[in-house]
């Protein structure tokens, strides 16, 4: 299993490069979304209506838990991608950065103990 952080026992939580991943792992995304999904041109003078869909659908979050579970190189549970998504990339980068944190805490004080 590839791994780009080192786990020692004492390993603190890499956040900044978990951040960083989780947040090139969904500018890819993107991109890719633009290219599958192209947006109507706006027409001026009419507002779009709201769209039922998420910012970051649960695919996309299941592409980005798959990356940091590669740069951590530990398994992350499955209950870590909502059902629906996140409405924003600010929510899906602060609620996935804890509960990697977590995951990751938890266990490295299983490899202590």
């Amino acid at each position: 299993m590839p791994t780009a952080v080192s786990t020692t026992q004492s390993a603190a939580f890499p956040a900044a490069q978990v951040e960083a991943c989780i947040r090139d792992t969904l500018a890819v995304q993107a991109a890719d979304q633009a290219i599958l999904r192209p947006r109507a041109p706006q027409i001026p003078g009419i507002v779009p209506a709201t769209s039922w869909e998420p910012e970051i659908d649960s695919l996309v979050a299941v592409e980005v838990i798959c990356a940091v579970e590669e740069l951590l190189g530990i398994k992350l549970p499955a209950t870590f991608s909502p059902k629906g998504g996140y409405d924003s990339a600010e929510a899906c980068v602060n609620d996935l950065l804890s509960e990697a944190s977590a995951a990751w805490n938890q266990l490295t004080s299983e490899r202590i103990s």
